[in-house]
């Protein structure tokens, strides 16, 4: 066994940052001294400016008193700000003479113990065995260690302490002024004395705002992410984000959207939420004027055709995923709707989602249009959501999309749009009709401008709308009374019976109908079959239409199936169908029965089943009872007037079911077993003509 000196620990000495301390409390003492100065001028001119009359003495004053104000916060934050700095100093530099007085110790001891090391009689053997003196050394070195260790651990701790309790101290004197006691606090600073001092700070921050507009669009990505991070302090004034997006016009923001789609600036989000945020606070003065037009302008053109358009559409996404954590909720609600628009116009220009083209590389799996769409369902805004629904290509483009979230957004835009009162609401609400109704009328589910389950998820809230509009129901119903469907109504009626097909919705348009009967007149005194009363009349026309929807829905059922059919008819061709050709000869012919009787089997010989019509079925007397009870509330009723109503209510149920007809579901044909075998005979007799002719060429079955 042998013993050893221990390694010296080490005992790091603080760095000597007293010099940059004292040159820190001496500016402080500097501007504490300028700070008493301006106290000192504006004593006694806070509450007046003198040769100033009017509002405007009334603005300077207020401006003075502001400054004052500010001057004394100042000037009560100084004080304990240098107090700290200084006593921290001090702490400092005892520590780095208390530190320096530890590594002379240590020097000392190891020096002594090295000398006595070499007086030790027999000091090889003593180190080999362990001896005793060699050991007492040895151990007083490393006790002594131990001790400089814990000691300098508790300087330096100390020390660490008070620098965390000076930088609270430093904190709470920034505050007055804005600042976070932190690096990167002078644009803090600037924005909220530019608040405090509008006289000053207007200028100021639309000065750096149009600055701001030209550093976004020069130098590489890293230099235009970094200047972006620094205007973020500004980015919530209403002044620097006017100037900046003033400053960058539509073809700077359209340069910035496409980058930010390509991914240009990496994983930073500097630029992004800049332009949330200043797309968010920007107020316009008029219509029209530069900020407008850029919180208004058409960046995602419906028309182009080269890809472009879907890389500003990933640039659209990012900046509004920039501004969900936002407070503010990052870009205003009358821009988030504009693009939605746009992004729903591509589509249907194009008949495809934006966002699903290889050039995408930004978007990260973003669908922008559905991002817009629930950003825009969130914000509640029914005069916004009524004009983006007040444009059949909208609804079609909405209808035709299956949406990630069930349509639970989209629902929620139909609402609001029918909360709007006016008659961009009825609008929305009658277009939204006319497009399910004209969507769905086609017998070949690829010519459907809707998705049938879109509809289905959507008609609650439609059918909500509706009931808040029910005029639009009454106008459309009116085809009880002339039985005509001119003018667009068809397309309404059926639209509307497509919504009925949801019991909930059914409801409660039915309620509203009711609401609005209830305040029809009742008089029959002068109404006739041909004239009758509207509250018979429209309810009995609602009820023919709901049987018409119900048909239709079994028969757009059928056409599904047998679309379904036919594609998986045609698929059996072109794979197993398609194999037996180039089987030769007889056995060509053999395979080519047994493939037919195969596709029989297998359901691809294109028949279908058609699934029983289930869905409730109403007719005239169905129509005649509720008016009855409708119009005739009270017992007993008169024989006469019960007659005259039931009259009435038959013949608007007559007439709209008339003018509607019956949709019927397709019949499929039966599955022809024989069909297989006689191809082949005839394909046999074929091969042995042509065999008897020299040709060999077998033709399809």
């Amino acid at each position: 066994m042998t013993v050893a000196m221990p390694d010296r620990i080490p005992l790091d000495v603080p760095r000597d940052d007293s010099g940059a301390l004292a040159d820190l409390v001496r500016a402080i003492a500097a501007a504490a001294y300028s700070v008493a100065a301006v106290d000192d001028r504006l004593l006694g001119a806070a509450s007046s400016a003198p040769g100033w009359l009017g509002d405007d003495a009334a603005a300077a004053a207020a401006q003075v008193g502001a400054v004052t104000a500010l001057v004394r916060d100042v000037s009560g934050a100084l004080p304990p700000a240098m107090g700290r700095l200084e006593s921290h100093a001090e702490l400092l530099l005892e520590t780095r003479r208390r530190v320096g007085a530890l590594v002379a110790e240590q020097d000392h001891q190891f020096a002594d113990a090295w000398r006595r090391l070499g007086q030790v009689e027999s000091l090889q053997a003593q180190v080999m065995t362990d001896g005793a003196e060699v050991r007492a050394i040895v151990d007083g070195v490393h006790a002594g260690e131990v001790s400089r260790r814990r000691r300098h651990t508790a300087l330096l701790e100390e020390l660490e302490d008070d620098a965390r309790a000076t930088a609270r101290v430093l904190a709470d004197s920034c505050a007055v002024i804005g600042g976070r006691g932190t690096p990167g606090d002078a644009n803090l600073v600037v924005a909220y004395l530019a608040a405090q001092l509008p006289g000053w700070g207007d200028l100021e921050l639309a000065r750096r705002g149009r600055a701001m507009a030209g550093r976004l669009t020069a130098g590489t990505p890293e230099e235009r992410a970094g200047e972006a991070a620094d205007g973020l302090a500004f980015s919530g004034s209403a002044l620097f984000a006017n100037a900046l997006l003033a400053g960058l016009g539509e073809e700077g923001m359209t340069y910035l959207f496409r980058d930010l789609g390509y991914g240009t600036f990496g994983p930073d989000d500097s630029v992004a939420r800049l332009l949330a945020t200043a797309l968010g606070s920007a107020v316009p003065s008029r219509r029209h004027d530069p900020v407008d037009d850029v919180l208004t302008a058409v960046y995602v053109q419906a028309d182009d055709l080269d890809g472009d358009a879907s890389t500003v559409a990933a640039g659209l996404a990012t900046v509004l995923a920039a501004g969900l954590p936002m407070p503010s909720g990052g870009v205003q609600t009358r821009t988030v709707g504009e693009w939605s628009r746009q992004l729903l116009l591509w589509e249907h220009a194009q008949d495809m989602r934006v966002g699903m083209r290889p050039a995408d590389t930004g978007s990260a799996g973003m669908d922008p249009t559905e991002l817009a769409l629930g950003i825009l369902a969130d914000r509640t805004d029914p005069s916004v959501a009524a004009a983006l629904l007040d444009d059949s290509r909208i609804w079609e483009a909405l209808l035709i999309r299956d949406w990630g979230d069930g349509g639970t957004a989209l629902s929620q835009i139909v609402t609001q749009a029918g909360l709007d009162t006016g008659a961009a609401g009825e609008h929305a609400v009658r277009t939204g009709l006319h497009v399910i109704g004209a969507g769905l009328a086609a017998d070949d589910p690829a010519e459907w401008t809707v998705n049938r389950d879109t509809v289905g998820a959507v008609a609650p809230a439609l059918a909500g709308a509706l009931a808040a509009h029910i005029s639009v129901a009454v106008e459309a119903l009116q085809v009880g009374v002339d039985g005509r469907l001119s003018g667009g109504r068809g397309d309404v009626v059926k639209g509307l019976g497509y919504v009925s097909l949801d019991r909930d919705a059914a409801a409660l348009i039915e309620q509203a109908l009711d609401r609005w009967a209830l305040v029809q007149p009742r008089a029959l005194d002068g109404s006739t079959t041909y004239s009758p009363l509207p509250a018979v009349a429209v309810p009995s026309a609602l009820l023919a239409v709901k049987h018409w929807a119900q048909r239709s829905d079994h028969a757009l059922d059928g056409f599904e199936a047998r679309e379904t059919a036919e594609n998986r008819e045609q698929w059996w061709d072109m794979t197993t169908g398609l194999f037996t050709l180039l089987v030769p000869g007889p056995g060509g012919i053999v395979a080519g029965v047994v493939e037919g009787e195969a596709a029989i089997l297998a359901g691809a010989d294109g028949t279908w089943e058609n699934r029983v019509d289930r869905g409730p079925r109403f007719d005239r007397d169905d129509a005649a009872a509720a008016a009855v009870m409708r119009v005739l509330p009270a017992l007993p009723r008169q024989s006469a007037d019960v007659e005259a109503v039931t009259r009435q209510a038959h013949a608007a149920f007559d007439r709209t079911a008339t003018v509607l007809g019956e949709r019927h579901a397709p019949k499929s044909p039966p599955p022809d077993y024989l069909e297989p075998i006689l191809g082949g005979l005839i394909e046999y007799a074929r091969e042995r003509t042509d065999s008897v002719h020299g040709r060999r060429l077998r033709l399809p079955r």
